[in-house]
């Protein structure tokens, strides 16, 4: 396989598994549901390039937007984007290329601490994004909708730390 054929197949391979694993929701009230789409935002970033991150997910968030039912729950459709998804997959769009970009940089010599570190960063500018427009939609305080993700936060560690691990295991496979 050629590298520029090895580069196409990691930018279509995110898009297709957080389509596939849109449907594995964990409903959480009227706030946004537990899925597996941070998991394949955090390996897109370690994975690849920032600008075939940057593509990847492009193209599963335009895929969604155009009304492909591949955001979460099999939903799709600029209404599913407007409601509520606009700070989220935005914030999806944004890490993957920072992702891409700050694992290379060595401030801590651990790696695993490095990357640990790397993602929760990540993880919290979605959170802030998915807040501010939930904040401008709902029209609730910023704080409120902060303090409501605590909810989220062992499932996050679980998907960052397991993110970590199997890039860990596959990045000399995929180079």
């Amino acid at each position: 396989m050629t590298k520029s054929t090895k580069d196409i197949t990691k930018i279509a391979i995110f898009p297709a598994l957080m389509a596939a694993t849109a449907g594995i929701v964990i409903p959480m009230g009227t706030l946004p549901s537990v899925t597996l789409q941070t998991l394949f935002v955090f390996l897109a970033g370690l994975l690849m390039k920032p600008k075939h991150g940057l593509i990847s997910i492009s193209v599963y968030v335009a895929l969604g937007t155009i009304g492909l039912p591949i955001f979460s729950g099999y939903t799709g459709g600029i209404g599913v984007v407007i409601a509520q998804s606009l700070g989220f997959l935005s914030g999806f769009i944004l890490v993957v290329p920072l992702i891409a970009y700050f694992k290379t940089i060595n401030f801590i010599k651990n790696e695993y601490i490095r990357l640990f570190i790397i993602l929760v960063i990540a993880n919290i500018v979605i959170y802030i994004l998915g807040a501010l427009y939930l904040t401008f939609v709902l029209e609730l305080s910023f704080w409120l909708i902060i303090s409501g993700f605590t909810v989220y936060f062992v499932g996050d560690i679980i998907k960052i730390i397991t993110a970590i691990y199997i890039y860990i295991k596959m990045r000399s496979h995929l180079t």
